[in-house]
This record gives C-alpha cells, sequence and structure tokens, in this order.
C-alpha cells in the first residue's frame, strides 16, 4: 500500500482552499484538451469555427480528422451571417473579450443547446451557458502555470491520468515575481508551445490548489474599475463599440484604431515596457480572411486592464496611446 508521506521538508505553503471558482466543471490542463477531450468523445461531422480564433484551437480538430467551416463577424464581433448547421455539426463562438455574452444569448435563443459550443478563453467570470460545452482558460485571467475547465451537457469521461507537468512550467510566473517580465518572457512562450499537442490530462494538484487561492470578487472588481476608467478615456476614439456590461468581468481593453496607427503606436510601447498583446498574429495570413477580422489584427491594441493595475499605471498607459 502507498501511504501517504509524513514529515520531510516543507512543499510551498499555501492555504487550505479559500475559494473554488467553476467548482461543477471538468479540470484538465488547458482549454485545448478541453476541446480536444470533447470532440474525441462526442465526434461530430465538423465544427464552424470564427475566422478569428487562435489557431491553436484547430489543433484539436486536425488531430481528430474533423472538417473546418468557417463564418465570419460582423462590427459587434457577432456571426455577420447565422450558418445553418447540418445534423452532427457544431458550432463554436468566442465569448470575445469577456465582452460578448449578448452575442452568446442571441446564439442560445438561435441553435439547437447540443451544436453550440462557447469558449470562455477571454470570459472567465462569464458563467456556463446551457449548451453542448463551455471551455475556460484560466491562466488568461491569473497567473497560474496551466489549467482549463469544461462543462458539457454531454456525459464526458475524465481523463484518468494528471498533468504532472506544472512545475515545469512555473520558472517565468516565479521570474516575474522575482524580478521583471522580460527575463522569463522566453519560458513564457515555451510554456505556451509546451501545452501543444498533448492528450487530456486532469489539472493538476499545484494549479488546482493555486486557483482555490485567488480574491477572485477582488480581482473582478479591479478589472471592471480599470476598463471603465479606459473606456471613460479612449471611447470617443475606439472604433469598435463594445460595452461592458454590469455582470462582465473583461479580459482587457480592445481599442481599434484608424489604419496604421496600432502599427505606429506598438513599438512606441514596447520601448516604455508596456506590453500588449496582439490577438491573433498567424489569423493575418490566413487566406481568404474578411475585413473585419484582418482589422482586429492590424489595427487593434488590447491594452491591459488586469488586476494588477492602479490608476498610475492606468495613467502612463493612457498618456503612452495619446
Amino acid at each position: 500500500m502507498n501511504h501517504p508521506a509524513i514529515g520531510g521538508y516543507f512543499e510551498l505553503e499555501l492555504p487550505a482552499a479559500a475559494s473554488d471558482y467553476h467548482a461543477g466543471a471538468l479540470r484538465l490542463q488547458s482549454a485545448r484538451a478541453a476541446l480536444l477531450l470533447l470532440l474525441q468523445q462526442g465526434k461530430p461531422s465538423a465544427v464552424w469555427l470564427p475566422w478569428y480564433l487562435c489557431q491553436s484551437m484547430l489543433e484539436p480538430l486536425q488531430a481528430c480528422g474533423i472538417a473546418i467551416r468557417r463564418y465570419a463577424l460582423d462590427a459587434q464581433l457577432q456571426p455577420a451571417q447565422l450558418p445553418q448547421l447540418a445534423s452532427g455539426e457544431w458550432l463554436l463562438y468566442v465569448n470575445y473579450f469577456g465582452l460578448c455574452d449578448a452575442a452568446v444569448e442571441h446564439l442560445l435563443a438561435h441553435y439547437p443547446a447540443g451544436q453550440l459550443i462557447i469558449d470562455q478563453s477571454q470570459a472567465f467570470y462569464s458563467p456556463a451557458r446551457p449548451c453542448l460545452a463551455n471551455i475556460y482558460s484560466p491562466r488568461k485571467f491569473f497567473g497560474v502555470p496551466d489549467g482549463g475547465y469544461l462543462y458539457s451537457s454531454n456525459a464526458l469521461t475524465a481523463p484518468a491520468e494528471q498533468d504532472q507537468g506544472s512545475l515545469a512550467r512555473c520558472s517565468h510566473l516565479l521570474a516575474r515575481l522575482n524580478a521583471a517580465p522580460e527575463p522569463g518572457y522566453a519560458a513564457y512562450a515555451a510554456n505556451e508551445a509546451g501545452l501543444s499537442g498533448l492528450p487530456p490530462l486532469r489539472m493538476s494538484a499545484l494549479t488546482e490548489r493555486l486557483l482555490q487561492n485567488l480574491a477572485y470578487d477582488a480581482i473582478s472588481a479591479r478589472r471592471r474599475a480599470n476598463y471603465a476608467y479606459l473606456e471613460h478615456h479612449l471611447a470617443a476614439r475606439n472604433q469598435l463599440q463594445l460595452r461592458c456590461a454590469s455582470t462582465a468581468t473583461p479580459l482587457c481593453y480592445p481599442l481599434l484604431l484608424p489604419p496604421g496607427q496600432a502599427a505606429r503606436l506598438r513599438p512606441a510601447l514596447l520601448a516604455q515596457r508596456i506590453y500588449t498583446p496582439v490577438y491573433w498574429p498567424e489569423v493575418a495570413r490566413l487566406t481568404g480572411l474578411p475585413d473585419t477580422e484582418a482589422r482586429l489584427v492590424q489595427d487593434s491594441l488590447f491594452l491591459p486592464c488586469d488586476q494588477r493595475l492602479g490608476q498610475l499605471e492606468l495613467d502612463r498607459l493612457l498618456a503612452a496611446v495619446a
């Protein structure tokens, strides 16, 4: 019998679980793994995807040999035309930046629940909707090495094996805590790449424990307040007319600018050590990319509004994009 260890050196000291968000979900090592598990057990004939999507989310479909169909978005980031789904086909919609709950409700009213997947990777706080699946990625919102949540109306079998790789994925988190973002960036990029191509595994004990010790309500309140501050100062310039509903918790502040402005501002932001992601540069290389999606990639700045920022940082950010 393999008895639990007694004594010896101490582990990383973390309080007993204080909170447990998405308690009813399957816990996996990534959102990508959650989609792969859903596809492996659900076996759709095809999945409709938006053009504007992280290309890593195509990997599970390609691994399963499932046909990919595409649909375009309108200026409100809703489907420009609602695809007609054949029997056995699914549609995946992204709750972009945590700001598209209204679009989610529209799709829920239009499609059979068993054919709709909501990718909530950018909308951690958005509640799971009654449909085929809701997929979440906590590392988009918090300093954790990996992790994914999956709700599904299908009866899915959880993976037998638990992820053991989280310890090796923590170096960038510790480097940033100890010093600055630059020394850990290569490790961060390697961590992201290392989550590709893995079979679905249960969430690691380390990630689960870390996620149980976050001040979720305070984090949400700070993100919403920061978004509101940026919106107050930037709404008149923003060509993307999304609003943060009172119940939403945003990923970032998406700022769509006239052509060429974002490209000119990015080097200046980098020079001031202001780091903004591009969602998603690989999309720009796709053949047949619609205009709305092309502009989102080329002409948007995705400004941070996360829980680490106060008014001092926000004012510096606003001055940099003025």
